[in-house]
């Protein structure tokens, strides 16, 4: 293992592993740990998002954070949205995924903008 006294690291790509493009992945239910590894592998391990599978047997994507707009009801998630201020390997895969509805911004910045408009967190 090899350590370092300042993070600068965090920071530096990794290069590109050797392979790579003649590689496969497969993950099995399409809950955060799936889209997570499959977010670093696209980022980190340079594979192209065209070689890797995500398998899920329910009906709609995202484990136990999944999310439904049921007109009865309104919109329906499992998991919540409480996160931590230390959270960092979540911060910086976040910071690497581009907005689906705002340009030049990335998912942590919607995240941060929503938590500072709509604080949510826990008195316990």
């Amino acid at each position: 293992m090899y350590y370092s006294s300042g993070n600068y690291e965090a920071f530096a790509r990794p290069r590109k592993p050797q392979g790579v493009d003649n590689k496969t992945a497969w993950f099995v239910g399409s809950g955060l740990a799936s889209l997570a590894g499959a977010a670093f592998l696209v980022r980190d391990g340079r594979m192209p998002g065209e070689r890797i599978t995500i398998l899920e047997q329910q009906q709609i994507a995202g484990g136990a954070l999944d999310g439904l707009k049921v007109p009865e009801k309104g919109f329906v998630i499992r998991g919540g949205r409480e996160m931590e201020d230390h959270f960092e390997c979540l911060w910086d895969l976040f910071r690497s995924i581009p907005s689906l509805e705002i340009d030049d911004a990335s998912v942590l910045d919607e995240f941060y903008w929503l938590n500072k408009d709509d604080p949510n967190y826990s008195l316990q």
